[in-house]
């Protein structure tokens, strides 16, 4: 038999963790749009007005959704932690609402790269890049945390919030 029982981590590991996660997903898509850009064999161009181009519309449409989504989700994942008592809970709560978010920007983000890389049109690849910028100004800080989740002076301290 299997009796598998996860370990919990303490919530500054979970605030670690986060920070990691969020690392990792940002290097992912630089590194992805600077492959694509150094390996391109077409010249690049920039144009925000190729309305014949199915993508010109499904690329910010699709990028417009998932901020709106990510933030919608991560605010009501938010709320809901607020009824929780334990700060365990509530930290490890905060890290699955912002993967949930972030995972919606790097998507839209990294769907932006590959038409970039299918098309050369630099305005697919500034789209990526201003999913990025979201994603980089959504960095969890254990004061971003506190804030978020309202927690009080202890559970501040706990989490190595200032």
């Amino acid at each position: 038999m299997n009796n598998y029982t996860p370990v919990q981590q303490s919530p500054v590991a979970v605030v670690k963790t986060a920070k990691i996660i969020h690392g990792a997903l940002l290097a992912g898509q630089v590194l992805f749009a600077g492959v694509v850009v150094a390996t391109g064999t077409r010249a690049l161009y920039f144009n925000a007005r190729d309305t014949k181009d199915v993508f010109f519309f499904v690329v910010p449409a699709l990028a417009f959704g998932c901020i709106v989504a990510g933030f919608f989700l991560f605010k009501k994942q938010i709320e809901r932690l607020s009824q929780k008592t334990d700060l365990q809970s509530k930290v490890t709560g905060y890290q699955t609402a912002f993967i949930t978010k972030a995972a919606l920007l790097n998507g839209s983000s990294l769907f932006s790269i590959v038409v970039f890389m299918l098309s050369a049109n630099l305005f697919y690849l500034f789209i990526s890049v201003v999913l990025m910028l979201i994603l980089l100004r959504s960095r969890p800080t254990a004061n971003r945390i506190a804030d978020d989740l309202q927690l009080g002076y202890d559970d501040k301290a706990e989490i190595g919030a200032a």
